[in-house]
């Protein structure tokens, strides 16, 4: 069975978070985050049905799609596979590909239960392809309930001086801010538009948030505002404070620990950090291990090392398939 990245990673016949290039017959989409979602008019798409939703609210994209429900087993090719909880987001899966080898891809996963989310599950298999994001022990997280209650005294304190302003992913990391001020601080939210649509979605698959309201020209509706990074800067926290005439104080959430102008940095990831990565890897079992994406070579090294499995990087120059790897 080979192992291969082009225009999508492929298992043997099985193509998972392909680009839209990639005009095969069938693929695997992994979870609703955009650098997993790219989709033509001829290929069939199989994901779980809670991502299926997501594409088609945020993205409004129609298509050819085929919901796999966790721990079911779809017939693909030569091979079967089955999606279980990756973690991540709403929705997000491992994929297990059996065909002659057992092949666990764990894509984007965490095993940290959240307070919205189970975390993924170690499948046991012959060969383990692993994300390897935070793929270095300098990469730690503390327990989940010790982070929501930092982020809950920080909001309870500064509103009692003025507005926080909360920023996370707007799908994934601010569901958990949604519920997390809800339940540690006892406040509603105001949420970004994209985060009420994802916060919607999470609600129709049976995730309580808690009470959240539309941020619409009713700043003096709550204390607190949950918005997408990338929408958080000087300006608007300036503007913020002209319009409300009340001190704003700013927290992001991030497993990158960089400051960026927050007040605060919360160390929240939707990824595992290496110990989780270590510890899956050692219950998985696999006999070969391949990492992708970020600390590819420094976590295949420490996995040769500390565990004593070979493994190499996907990306690795000249390694192209699985018999390149032995």
């Amino acid at each position: 069975m080979q192992i291969h990245s082009n225009k999508a990673l492929f298992v043997g016949n099985v193509p998972i978070d392909a680009k839209a290039s990639c005009k095969a017959e069938k693929a695997v989409i992994s979870h609703g985050h955009s650098d997993h979602v790219a989709t033509n008019k001829v290929t069939e798409y199989v994901c779980t049905p809670e991502t299926k939703a997501i594409i088609k609210s945020r993205y409004k994209k129609e298509g050819n799609f085929n919901s796999l429900k966790f721990n079911k087993k779809f017939s693909f090719g030569d091979s079967t596979i089955s999606l279980h909880n990756s973690g991540h987001i709403l929705g997000s899966a491992q994929v297990l590909v059996e065909g002659t080898k057992t092949v666990t891809v764990t894509n984007d996963f965490k095993t940290q239960d959240s307070i919205i989310q189970k975390g993924a599950l170690p499948l046991k298999c012959d060969i383990l392809v692993i994300e390897s994001t935070f793929g270095q022990p300098c990469y730690s997280f503390p327990a989940r309930e010790d982070v929501y209650q930092q982020i809950g005294n920080f909001v309870k304190e500064k509103t009692k001086q003025g507005f926080v302003v909360l920023a996370g992913y707007s799908l994934g990391k601010a569901q958990e801010l949604t519920k997390v001020v809800n339940e540690y601080a006892g406040i509603a939210p105001l949420v970004h538009e994209s985060v009420y649509d994802n916060n919607k979605v999470y609600e129709s698959h049976g995730t309580k948030l808690g009470n959240f309201l539309k941020l619409d020209h009713n700043l003096h509706d709550s204390n607190v505002l949950i918005m997408p990074p990338s929408l958080v800067n000087h300006n608007m926290l300036q503007v913020l404070e002209f319009s409300l005439h009340k001190k704003i104080f700013s927290g992001m959430a991030t497993g990158w620990n960089f400051r960026n102008g927050f007040n605060k940095i919360f160390p929240l990831s939707d990824h595992a950090d290496f110990q989780q990565l270590m510890d899956y890897t050692k219950q998985a079992e696999p006999k070969l291990v391949v990492t992708m994406h970020g600390k590819e070579r420094e976590l295949a090294s420490y996995m040769q090392r500390r565990l004593g499995i070979t493994a190499r990087p996907l990306s690795e120059k000249g390694q192209k398939t699985i018999s390149e790897y032995a």
